[in-house]
């Protein structure tokens, strides 16, 4: 199978696995709890605040094989990237679609990409809500 073959299989996994392990959106809007509720030794009280860290969730050794990996062939991705339930984001087919869209042709077209510098490097913006890159340096 040709590269661009291979890469058309695999970039809806691909997509899935980039934005569980890379969550756009870190934490979830602020939340009260309804009741009091235990979790792990620890009680919320009825109307405390509660904020899911989602970033946080997409990487649960419980609910992912090597969770600290980026593996676009993971079979199963189960993440909440998106949110779940009645906080699901609406526009979650669109952004998928995007993705799959942007990433194939920029791989089509500049099949030599590859970051200047070593990934450990990266600076990442330093925001509760939304995370990204302050720069992508990249050659090709």
């Amino acid at each position: 199978m040709s590269f661009l073959g291979h890469l058309k299989k695999l970039i809806k996994t691909a997509i899935e696995e980039l934005v569980r392990f890379v969550c756009p959106v870190e934490m979830a809007t602020e939340r009260y709890a309804r009741e009091a509720i235990t979790i792990a030794q620890t009680t919320i009280p009825r109307g405390g605040l509660v904020m899911a860290v989602i970033g946080s969730a997409n990487r649960d050794a419980n609910a992912f094989d090597h969770p600290d990996s980026l593996d676009i062939t993971r079979k199963n991705n189960k993440h909440l990237a998106f949110g779940h339930g009645v906080h699901f984001c609406l526009g979650a087919s669109l952004a998928r679609l995007e993705g799959q869209i942007a990433i194939s042709t920029l791989i089509q077209r500049m099949p030599n990409l590859r970051l200047s510098l070593p990934p450990d490097q990266l600076r990442w913006r330093g925001t509760f809500l939304l995370r990204g890159l302050e720069a992508l340096p990249v050659s090709f």
